[in-house]
């Protein structure tokens, strides 16, 4: 289990790199698989710069580690794993591409301080990942409420405090000015309404 500061150590130093891509391994039978998180065994991040990183849950606990893919198996009658670069329309696919701003860890249901899991905030959305009873957990934005009594998030590890991706301040700024030019529109058709009434 990889201990709290570790992960942290990790994650901070991933922060500011683009993710070029992600390799998934899918459990599949007969030619099917399951839904997103349901049939996701591990998956590796490549960030620009580094070795691929492997996430892997198990339990209550997300293990993270630098490695290589590895190759795709066959079991027979229990289906096959496939090991295969991200598609959509699977969540992870959407953040390929963009620069990881923050991260911070997430406390799984466990008794003692451990990482149960991450969000790591790209340009333009959070993705939430973590193991839940030895399954995964994959979401964008916060925790959602009825996992809020098992998955606790800590504080953004680069010192974010929006919750937002950086395009929305500026957005909701823009939002100000505009009502701001409303309100002395309004004040100066007033004034002429005035200047016309005392003449």
């Amino acid at each position: 289990m990889s201990s709290p500061a570790a992960t942290a150590a990790l994650a901070r130093d991933l922060i500011g790199r683009q993710l070029l891509g992600v390799t998934e391994a899918r459990h599949w039978h007969e030619g099917r698989r399951d839904g997103d998180a349901a049939s996701l065994i591990h998956f590796w991040l490549h960030f620009e710069g580094k070795l691929p990183l492997m996430a892997h849950g198990t339990g209550e606990y997300l293990l993270l580690e630098f490695n290589e893919p590895y190759a795709s198996y066959d079991m027979q009658e229990h289906g096959e794993t496939r090991v295969e670069p991200v598609q959509a329309p699977d969540l992870l696919a959407a953040f390929v591409g963009q620069r990881l701003l923050d991260a911070a860890l997430i406390q799984g249901y466990a008794p003692e301080p451990s990482v149960g899991g991450l969000r790591l905030r790209f340009e333009r959305g959070v993705l939430l990942v973590a193991s839940l009873a030895d399954e995964w957990v994959l979401s964008t934005g916060s925790i959602r409420t009825e996992l809020s009594p098992y998955l606790h998030a800590g504080s953004w590890l680069g010192g974010t405090s929006a919750e937002q991706p950086p395009e929305q301040p500026s957005q909701r700024k823009s939002a100000d000015t505009d009502g701001a030019q409303a309100q002395v529109n309004e004040d100066q058709d007033h004034g002429d309404q005035q200047a016309a009434t005392d003449s």
